[in-house]
């Protein structure tokens, strides 16, 4: 099996992001996931749910079907009073020390997870990336991209216009939702120009889209 995914998990039926633990923590989470060796195989695990609460110790459960459960000793009331700014590190750092226990506990290899962990202070806790592959218009004059801003408590999509230089023409915010891909995911269909000036995302699995016109500009 293959390893690439971790999550961090608080009480679950919170829908609220401001009191949510499990939506906040997914932006740094999900940018391991994105830094970490997807190559990385272990015997019976392909995702890691640390679940934080009031647990008397550390425990790793036994895996099902690739899906490991670990218990996880922490303060999430706690966590929820910080700083924006005092979040991310935290995060990551509760990350680290739960997946340091699981190296341990399976004797896997630490390199890969320690060179993700580097990678995410590297990119200074920010999760923004560009979506699929930029698409040029028809007539070759410009280039569009989804820029997608993960964060705390929204994750963003806009979309980016460029001349044939690079030079941007034009940027807006298209979407802007709860920060959980089971939640964005469905805005992420497809990029098409739908004219030499218009450039439209789709949803998955629908007509539905958000479009933008450089001569609305």
């Amino acid at each position: 099996m293959l390893l690439k995914t971790f999550l961090l998990l608080g009480e679950e039926g919170i829908t609220d992001v401001k009191k949510s633990f499990s939506f906040q923590t997914r932006c740094m989470t999900k940018l391991y996931e994105r830094v970490f060796d997807k190559k990385y195989k272990t015997v019976d695990c392909r995702q890691l749910n640390f679940h934080c609460g009031n647990y008397p110790e550390i425990k790793l459960l036994e895996c099902f079907d690739g899906f490991c459960q670990v218990l996880v000793p922490y303060n999430v009331e706690e966590f929820l009073k910080y700083p924006d700014n005092k979040k991310k590190v935290e995060i990551l750092e509760l990350l680290k020390n739960s997946l340091d226990f699981v190296i341990r506990e399976k004797n896997w290899d630490p390199d890969p997870f320690q060179e993700a962990y580097e990678r995410v202070k590297e990119l200074n806790y920010i999760n923004e990336f560009i979506w699929d592959k930029p698409k040029f218009s028809p007539n070759r004059k410009y280039k569009a991209e989804v820029i997608c801003n993960h964060d705390l408590y929204d994750f963003t999509l806009k979309i980016v216009i460029k001349d044939r230089n690079g030079k941007i023409l034009h940027e807006k915010e298209i979407v802007s939702t709860e920060p959980d891909e089971l939640i964005y995911d469905r805005f992420l269909g497809h990029l098409q120009w739908i004219s030499d000036d218009e450039i439209a995302l789709y949803e998955k699995y629908s007509k539905r889209y958000v479009s933008v016109k450089l001569s609305e500009v």
